[in-house]
């Protein structure tokens, strides 16, 4: 990505305001060719050239910055969804989830700024759709479908920046966390503390899949719940 840095007018002076010449577009490029870590309204002034007023118009502090270069970089990086019209609900589900999960992955430093909110959910419009219909035509209602697309999401979005974290920092909190709380009570816990010891990676790709198995069975039993017909599967 490429961004023209200004220099800075006679005198020293910044141009501020719409004199600036100024665009989200800008902005948001500017942001995204700095370091997440150290990003501020200060540090894409500073790229730019322009007065921090200039950048605050469009964008008023860090984090509003950060979310902005985590939509762009979700939308640019973000491949494609495929869920082929022969698929059923479950396999729907399956493939939309894993595909989120890649997607948010592939956004690195800037996941954990992604919000599950309307901005994001229309980046993924096309496939959000297919799944949403395929929900409905198999038998939920509108606010069941709704409910279970939040809760999806949720999953993969927990999951995603979970393993960026970990990609990152190399550390698993997880495992970490339960060896230290079971330090001196092994023997009064010594079920989980053989689980625990297994050493096994509760941040790798079967853990989500396990994630999104139980959450299309957990769905599926409440639609059959609903229309009492145990033993057969709608869709």
């Amino acid at each position: 990505m490429v961004v023209t840095e200004q220099t800075q007018p006679p005198g020293g002076r910044r141009p501020v305001g719409r004199r600036a010449g100024l665009d989200l577009r800008r902005i948001i490029e500017a942001a995204r060719s700095l370091d997440p870590d150290t990003l501020t309204v200060q540090a894409v002034a500073d790229k730019l050239g322009v007065d921090r007023k200039a950048v605050r118009h469009h964008a008023t502090d860090r984090e509003t910055l950060l979310r902005l270069a985590a939509l762009d970089a979700f939308a640019e990086i973000s491949s494609d969804i495929d869920i082929p019209a022969s698929s059923s609900w479950q396999e729907a589900c399956r493939l939309y989830a894993l595909g989120f999960a890649d997607n948010v992955i592939a956004t690195d430093a800037l996941a954990e700024h992604l919000r599950l909110d309307n901005s994001l959910i229309v980046k993924l419009g096309g496939p959000t759709e297919v799944l949403a219909k395929k929900l409905t035509t198999a038998g939920f209602d509108d606010e069941s479908a709704l409910r279970a697309l939040a809760l999806l999401t949720n999953i993969c979005m927990a999951y995603a920046q979970d393993v960026v974290f970990v990609s990152r920092s190399g550390e698993r909190p997880r495992r970490l966390m339960a060896r230290e709380s079971l330090s001196g009570h092994k023997r009064e816990f010594e079920t989980f503390a053989r689980l625990v010891d297994l050493s096994i990676d509760t941040y790798d790709r079967k853990q989500l899949e396990m994630s999104v198995e139980i959450f299309v069975h957990g769905i599926e039993a409440s639609l059959l719940r609903k229309h009492d017909t145990p033993g057969q599967t709608p869709g």
